[in-house]
């Protein structure tokens, strides 16, 4: 039916029923489902997630194609920032440092995209940040770091992991035993007063001694006064009788 106005439409009709349609749900990209059983593998760190952190973890991680490099990755954070001190405190994820670690074997470019498979199913989440994004430098303004924490459904594993831990090492700290010094065995008093006594040596041993060597008798040095002379004695003896006889006469 032509307008009333008299105009000529172009183009083709359209049926009545097309307005009704309803929009056109938003593309999503398809992801390429793996069906193969998801078994992580233990190389290069001596770390060991949780045990429910890690079956969580793989079950989450299962359906991916980059699950073997973003549960390298989980497990080397979780070593590092797990602890009871760093649970609650914003990390930054160096992909340029990580990819030169030997530990975790990984390139710049799985790392990166081992952090938003991370991210979106929930073992990460990014730290709120406050002030600007920005910080000055010498060079200029340059972009801060972003932060990450674990996310709500792991960071109470992760807690509750380090209060099991820590009850196991404080149980095993209370059934060591008590180290008693064992002092040595003093002697016997029986056995002191039996055991003879070192007294000095004998004085007999000694030599008689100056200080500029041993005396000799046969130098003109007079004898002691304690040896008897005969020569003299018998002078004395007659000088007595001389001063007895004068006084008698």
């Amino acid at each position: 039916m032509p307008p009333l106005d008299g105009r000529q439409l172009e183009g083709e009709r359209m049926l009545s029923v097309q307005s009704r349609l309803p929009l056109g749900k938003p593309f999503r990209p398809r992801t390429r489902n793996v069906r193969r059983p998801f078994t992580p593998l233990f190389t290069g760190q001596r770390y060991r997630l949780p045990r429910d952190v890690r079956d969580r973890l793989t079950s989450s991680l299962a359906p991916f194609r980059n699950r073997d490099a973003a549960f390298a990755l989980a497990t080397f954070l979780g070593r590092f920032w797990s602890t009871p001190g760093r649970i609650g405190l914003g990390f930054p994820i160096d992909r340029r440092e990580l990819a030169k670690h030997p530990e975790i074997q990984l390139t710049e470019k799985r790392v990166r995209s081992a952090i938003h498979v991370l991210e979106e199913i929930g073992f990460l989440d990014r730290a709120i940040a406050s002030g600007s994004r920005y910080k000055p430098t010498e060079d200029g303004l340059r972009r801060k770091p972003i932060l990450f924490v674990f996310g709500s459904e792991y960071a109470p594993t992760f807690i509750a992991a380090n209060k099991r831990a820590a009850a196991v090492r404080g149980g095993c700290a209370g059934q060591r035993r008590a180290i008693t010094r064992t002092s040595s065995p003093r002697p016997s008093v029986a056995n002191a007063e039996a055991s003879p006594l070192n007294g000095p040596k004998s004085k007999g041993e000694l030599e008689t001694s100056m200080l500029m060597g041993p005396l000799v008798k046969k130098s003109g040095i007079p004898p002691l006064a304690s040896e008897s002379d005969p020569r003299l004695e018998a002078a004395l003896d007659r000088l007595l009788q001389g001063i007895r006889q004068s006084r008698g006469g």
